[in-house]
């Protein structure tokens, strides 16, 4: 093979990688189940991270009928959700394994939390891999402000647990 259908091979792969990656992640926006989330605020200051948010969720944090020796650190776990009439999720319990027939559930990974946020009571969270939101650039003051306000995160939940978030919305009256 010469230097020319070599380079064609792997442009060619890469492609598929990213293209594969980019419909997953729209194919879970598209077909998932929207649920949406209580977010926490966070200190301003530290919002902001270039052009993305960080962005923490009340049930980020490890209940209180949980303790953390029924888990380990990065331990992957299945948060079973409840909706409000509100469509608004909240834990309903917490396991290891998750059975074909569950509802409605996240994929979640037992973690330290951000000890700098003074509404988490513990050093335990589940990291659910939507705590990053990748904003418009200079768009960061307006969510800012939301958030401040008690935003919800609407995020999409494919069959698997898999979630992305959709877009912050203004807490409903």
């Amino acid at each position: 093979m010469n230097l020319k259908k070599i380079t064609t091979i792997i442009c060619i792969i890469w492609t598929l990688i990213v293209s594969i990656w980019v419909i997953h992640n729209e194919y879970i926006l598209t077909v998932g189940r929207k649920v949406l989330l209580k977010t926490i605020p966070v200190d301003p200051k530290d919002l902001l991270m270039g052009d993305y948010v960080i962005l923490n969720y009340d049930i980020s944090q490890l209940p209180d009928s949980y303790h953390f020796s029924n888990f380990s650190l990065n331990e992957d776990v299945y948060v079973i959700l409840k909706t409000n009439k509100d469509n608004i999720a909240s834990i309903e319990r917490i396991q290891t394994n998750i059975k074909p027939n569950e509802p409605l559930y996240l994929k979640g990974k037992i973690s330290k939390c951000n000890t700098t946020i003074p509404f988490f009571k513990t050093g335990t969270c589940i990291n659910y891999g939507i705590e990053s939101y990748y904003v418009k650039e200079h768009s960061g003051k307006d969510l800012e402000e939301k958030l401040r306000n008690g935003a919800l995160a609407e995020i999409s939940i494919d069959k698997q647990g898999n979630a992305k978030i959709k877009e912050i919305i203004n807490k409903k009256q």
